[in-house]
């Protein structure tokens, strides 16, 4: 757990540092790519949802598809660099007479991406990665079970982020790798792997 907050400490620090360089792609809606002063790092929201599941059949057997939500807070939306800090959540059902696995966490992400904007709108394919922390919890595990766990997770994946004047609208895939787990909620290889991929929507707004 502290490696991983002490990681998501190192990732913010980062955009802090890259924060004077976001910004600098210029006005994509002139034409002038590269000729413009540097523009202000624009600042964004985005809240939103999805569906979540494991990869691994040893743990994904014993839950249901999962639902997920989550707050970002994000810098550089009009830029060839950005970066976004983020609380994340989601919820399983357990199969049958299982414990259902609730998690939340943070994590950070620099995101590589290629703005377009004309006219009021912006076209803004992008790819991220990043690191983070997740606080796993089991509901109406026995008594004899361990039933928390703090495990790291490393996210990375891609999306599409498309927006008109201060509105934003963000879909993505997210494939989430863990480390340094300690529950395991079946036996086996595999049984504390937690792994997992996610589909999420968002709307926000652009400061």
């Amino acid at each position: 757990m502290h490696a991983a907050t002490r990681s998501i400490g190192l990732v913010a620090g980062l955009l802090m540092a890259v924060a004077p360089e976001i910004g600098r792609a210029g006005d994509w809606s002139t034409g002038d790519v590269g000729d413009q002063l540097p523009a202000p790092p624009s600042v964004y929201l985005l809240v939103g949802g999805g569906v979540t599941d494991f990869t691994r059949s040893v743990v994904k057997d014993r839950f249901g598809v999962g639902g997920a939500w989550d707050l970002r807070l994000g810098i550089g939306s009009r830029s060839y660099v950005g970066g976004e800090v983020a609380y994340v959540g989601s919820f399983r059902r357990g199969a049958g007479a299982d414990p259902d696995l609730g998690s939340s966490g943070a994590e950070g992400v620099l995101r590589l991406q290629v703005p377009y904007a004309v006219r009021g709108w912006l076209v803004e394919p992008f790819v991220f990665g990043g690191i983070g922390w997740s606080h796993l919890s089991l509901r109406n595990a026995a008594p004899d079970v361990k039933s928390t766990d703090d495990i790291g997770v490393i996210p990375f994946g891609g999306g599409l982020t498309v927006g008109y004047g201060n509105l934003l609208l963000d879909a993505r895939f997210t494939y989430r790798s863990s480390f340094s787990e300690d529950l395991a909620v079946a036996a086996g290889p595999g049984s504390k792997d937690f792994s997992q991929w996610g589909i999420s929507a968002s709307v926000g707004y652009e400061f």
